[in-house]
């Protein structure tokens, strides 16, 4: 038990091999009211340069090029796995130019500064060692007035569900050191949306550049 435990732990971190495309399917429809909210709030508009951090199969960056004339979507993704599933699901995309899929880590983002009107992720920043850092980063790529969203569990399912001794859970925030981390860092109009999907408790906080 403590084996497999850990197993998908890492698998979470970081999908890997068959089980890794399976994880990506998983998390997709176990996390799909929050990206579907996150993207939502975000308010995307026509012809904005959006990123995704932590994209899984990239099934949400499909869904917003097909509903949102003229956007560019670019993606960044710790897994190997998932860079090659979201690629091949978003070929013809990609061929067009307006997807650009990289494989990355988010202590060195591998794009332009000031570059994206718009910026997600769901679910990762459990796993970023250094938050503050993180969100420097996410803010130089951003451009002035643009816009962040970061969501996650609340700290109590995420207390209930994971152990650092599986390196599953690095960091597990209040909503409020979320956006106490975000005004340390530089963002501004800072807001936060408490949701709740059945049994699930989750947050979304969004601020500006």
């Amino acid at each position: 038990m403590r084996f497999l435990k850990k197993y998908l732990a890492s698998q979470s971190r970081r999908p890997k091999g068959a089980i890794g495309k399976l994880m990506g399917k998983l998390m997709n429809k176990m996390n799909a009211q929050m990206n579907e909210k996150t993207i939502q709030l975000l308010g995307i508009d026509e012809g904005d340069f959006v990123l995704e951090i932590g994209f899984g199969n990239g099934k949400y960056i499909a869904e917003i090029i097909e509903k949102v004339k003229g956007t560019h979507v670019f993606g960044l993704d710790f897994s190997d796995a998932m860079v090659k599933t979201a690629t091949k699901l978003n070929k013809d995309s990609i061929e067009q130019g307006r997807v650009h899929i990289e494989q990355g880590d988010i202590k060195k983002i591998p794009f332009e500064d000031k570059m994206f009107n718009k910026i997600f992720t769901v679910n990762t920043i459990y796993f970023w060692s250094d938050p503050i850092h993180g969100l420097q980063e996410i803010k130089r790529v951003l451009k002035p007035g643009g816009r962040l969203a970061i969501t996650f569990r609340s700290k109590d399912i995420m207390l209930q569900r994971t152990s650092s001794e599986y390196d599953f859970s690095l960091y597990t925030p209040d909503a409020e050191e979320v956006e106490n981390l975000l005004n340390e860092a530089g963002f501004s109009n800072s807001s936060i949306q408490y949701f709740r999907d059945k049994s699930i408790e989750y947050y979304c906080v969004v601020a500006e550049h």
